[in-house]
């Protein structure tokens, strides 16, 4: 919604057509959910490498809107031509240090723990890789997280480096509307968006079929439940994109409070309960550092949630 809506009034679609609630109902009942009805993961391989291309080409404009200057509050010749006209806030570094560690930094922690979440599909993933096996697997999950922290710290430096105290929790509307460039980055960034959506659906839904067995109810996993249970799971979170507005607060939250738990706390879990197994003096020792974890996590989805909260003012 917020980077199809300003993308239509450029391309001049009246302002009563472009709603941005009605455009996420729109693209929600027209691609996303045929693309999430796809079971196969492998099915998605080619949208998959668009959503990578567009990202990668996203990352690429922050990277020069940084370096060019045309949003620098420097008075030289040339520079901060789209800050003239006062359209769009201007960059602000009052509150920026270069070492400054505090609370509010629990902000940029829950975010990051959403941003490493991919464990939910690793079943699927492992599965999907052809000639798969563990050596090939751990391989493959290495390169990705290698390239994700690349691209993340990246984006990081230089979109903060660009806006400072200003930058937004989607970082393409503090661009100006007529950046060309900003255009297409947020084009890209919407059909990534739209292409790597079903892969989170699919590790959602796998998870929902597990859980539901688990209790004794075999049937939502099947053939004939596989329509009703992936338009649950849209339906769920296309009433969340219409009610909150301000991606940042969904990120903080659903990183501090699910992600604190699956990353750190369940397999801190998972691994204590399967060296268990296996009762030695070293594996005592790594039972202890694995249940270290739960302690951590449980501070870290804590304290990350209320400065989230206080962040966006609701506390």
């Amino acid at each position: 919604g917020d980077v199809f809506t300003p993308l239509l009034d450029k391309a001049g679609l009246p302002a009563k057509y472009n709603i941005r609630n009605q455009n996420i109902i729109l693209l929600t009942a027209t691609i996303l959910l045929p693309l999430s009805l796809v079971k196969d993961l492998s099915a998605l391989a080619f949208t998959s490498i668009l959503g990578f291309s567009a990202i990668a080409y996203t990352v690429f404009f922050i990277v020069v809107r940084s370096l060019d200057g045309t949003y620098s509050l420097s008075q030289s010749d040339n520079s901060a031509k789209f800050l003239v006209d006062n359209i769009i806030a201007k960059p602000s570094f009052d509150k920026s240090t270069m070492w400054n560690f505090d609370f509010t930094s629990l902000v940029l922690a829950s975010n990051l723990g959403l941003a490493y979440i991919a464990h939910y599909n690793a079943p699927i993933f492992y599965r999907s890789l052809k000639n798969t096996n563990s050596k090939r697997f751990s391989k493959m999950v290495g390169i990705s997280f290698t390239i994700l922290t690349c691209l993340y710290i990246v984006t990081m430096c230089t979109g903060y480096s660009t806006f400072g105290d200003t930058t937004m929790g989607n970082i393409l509307l503090n661009y100006h509307p007529n950046d060309f460039l900003g255009t297409l980055a947020r084009l890209a960034t919407g059909f990534s968006i739209l292409f790597g959506f079903p892969l989170v659906l699919t590790g959602a839904r796998e998870s929902i079929i597990g859980a539901t067995s688990s209790l004794g109810f075999d049937s939502i996993g099947s053939d004939k439940n596989h329509f009703a249970l992936v338009s649950s799971i849209l339906l769920f979170v296309t009433t969340m994109a219409v009610t909150v507005d301000d991606v940042s607060l969904v990120v903080g939250l659903t990183g501090a409070l699910l992600g604190s738990f699956i990353v750190y706390i369940c397999p801190g879990i998972i691994y204590a309960k399967t060296l268990e197994k296996f009762e030695t003096g070293e594996n005592s020792l790594k039972k202890a550092m694995s249940l270290s974890l739960i302690p951590f996590g449980l501070f870290i989805g804590g304290l990350g949630s209320y400065m989230t909260l206080k962040e966006a003012n609701l506390v």
